[in-house]
């Protein structure tokens, strides 16, 4: 069928081709279930059916709910089996490649959702949980590695943007869904918005099929032959696409280093408590406020999509991130206002909405292409799997503790705590300025070279490439100005060369 496709393949602009597109379309079918799992779960724990049913009477509030204890459970546990996902896919990843994990992953999903369904108790619905959350560190591993992977470097950062922006949207759906099931007084305004979750997984098994394993990966393991017809099945729109000498650049880049990086060159040279949170200033309808925040959220995706790749993506995290510190810091201010008016609980509520939109603009989308670009070749699975472990568990820490930061008898801070995540975020300005390079428009050997050639972050926009630019030339244009002789490597040495390599 792919070969089809393939035979079939046109291009829908300059860089984009309906194979590329299909293939987007079945990972973003995927990444809306992770999205939508998230909101989920964010929503129904303000929901009173949900709290009877799983929750406590709480004496102090006169109703039912959770307890600070087993709301940090029912948020944080579930991070540990994500970082199980993390590490697992990464090591199948590297062996089996990338598509047998993007399969796997969606039965596991499904496999969540069904237990959290039958759940009769809150043990339960935290094993459901921790399950999906299986699924989502596994997800988070693979697909905005994966994208990049078979994208061109002209529209790498809108495409991978599209993990963040489809997650996004789900949760807008997802909230939509939310705000009408709220008002049913039963099990079914839980039930329901939980039971679509599995709508997603079901359309990624049906459409797995268009997805190509990676060339990059391809031909780490020396398979040469596939790796081309890959190329061909992602960018070739006419007979003459240069797909072997695509093929042959990335293998030299290849060469200049081992198949697979060793552990030691790594080292060389909170959004879930948002509608508790908004509910418990008693300003609007929190299952309302959580859809207007969420709908911000796809307009902050949509900015980076469209924008990501001329604007650049240095800018892009600075300016974003700049306005999430000023959020924070305003919200912690207006919590320190003694008699707290109405006022100055909707200018509170002002902030939590903009502090989302102007996270995604930075730490969020921006900073996903980031982390799909800064990998080097070799070490792209073990990166990755890196990156994802340390942003875990600093979820899983600001997550287990925030719960105590709120509310009382504990810290009771409120809005306060925007001075501590504030802070946080001012350090993470900071290392961007002094770290974080212009990747735009390169294709990802090239950022290799960049990085190799150690250009100082606030002087990358300006430098140039040399031997990985023509990579970029192929990825971009489809075809390459020097000659055939010059970059072709024989097929009999390549392959000895990887074998070698593997070995």
């Amino acid at each position: 069928m792919l070969r089809f496709f393939r035979d079939h393949n046109r291009r829908v602009t300059k860089h984009i081709t309906s194979s590329l597109l299909l293939t987007t379309m079945a990972m973003a079918f995927s990444v809306f279930t992770f999205g939508f799992e998230q909101a989920v779960f964010d929503t129904v724990q303000a929901m009173t059916p949900f709290d009877r049913r799983f929750g406590d009477f709480i004496e102090r509030d006169g109703q039912y709910g959770f307890t600070a204890s087993k709301l940090a459970y029912l948020n944080s546990f579930p991070l540990i089996t994500y970082a199980i996902g993390v590490v697992v896919a990464s090591q199948i990843g590297e062996r089996l490649g990338r598509k047998p994990v993007f399969i796997s992953m969606n039965f596991i999903c499904m496999t969540g959702v069904i237990v959290v369904l039958t759940a009769k108790s809150y043990s339960q619905v935290l094993v459901g949980r921790m399950t999906l959350n299986l699924h989502v560190g596994t997800e988070a591993w693979l697909v905005p590695m994966y994208q990049a992977e078979l994208d061109s470097a002209a529209v790498r950062g809108s495409f991978v943007s599209l993990y963040a922006f489809n997650h996004t949207f789900a949760g807008f759906i997802c909230s939509i869904i939310t705000n009408y099931t709220t008002n049913f007084d039963n099990d079914a305004c839980w039930m329901i918005p939980i039971g679509c979750t599995t709508i997603f997984p079901s359309l990624v098994l049906a459409t797995c099929w268009l997805v190509p394993e990676s060339p990059r990966w391809l031909l780490r393991k020396g398979k040469i032959e596939k790796a081309t017809q890959n190329i061909i099945y992602l960018n070739g729109t006419t007979p003459d696409y240069p797909a072997q000498q695509e093929a042959s650049l990335l293998l030299e880049a290849l060469q200049q280093g081992q198949t697979r990086g060793d552990w030691s060159d790594l080292v060389k040279g909170v959004s879930l408590y948002g509608s508790i949170f908004i509910k418990s200033i008693n300003v609007m309808n929190a299952f309302t406020a959580t859809m207007i925040k969420r709908a911000l959220l796809c307009i902050g995706c949509l900015v980076v999509i469209f924008f990501v790749d001329k604007t650049g993506r240095r800018r892009m995290f600075l300016g974003g991130s700049f306005i999430t510190v000023a959020a924070l810091m305003v919200m912690g201010g207006l919590g320190t206002i003694v008699p707290s008016t109405m006022g100055i609980k909707k200018g509170i509520v002002a902030m939590a909405l903009i502090f989302p939109a102007s996270y995604i603009n930075s730490f969020g989308t921006t900073l996903q292409v980031f982390k799909s670009e800064v990998p080097h070749v070799t070490l792209r699975d073990k990166s990755v799997m890196i990156f994802w472990s340390i942003a875990n568990l600093c979820n899983f820490v600001a997550t287990f503790t925030l719960p105590y930061l709120l509310q009382a008898p504990y810290a009771n801070l409120g809005s306060k705590v925007g001075f501590i995540y504030g802070t946080i975020a001012t350090l993470g300005l900071i290392w961007g300025y002094c770290f974080l390079p212009e990747m735009a428009n390169r294709s990802l050997e090239e950022v290799d070279e960049m990085f190799e050639s150690k250009v100082p972050a606030w002087r990358s926009r300006e430098w140039k490439s040399t031997f990985a630019a023509r990579i970029t030339e192929i990825e971009n244009t489809g075809t390459i100005q020097q000659s055939t002789k010059q970059i072709q490597l024989g097929a009999e040495e390549r392959v000895e060369n990887v074998g070698t390599m593997s070995r």
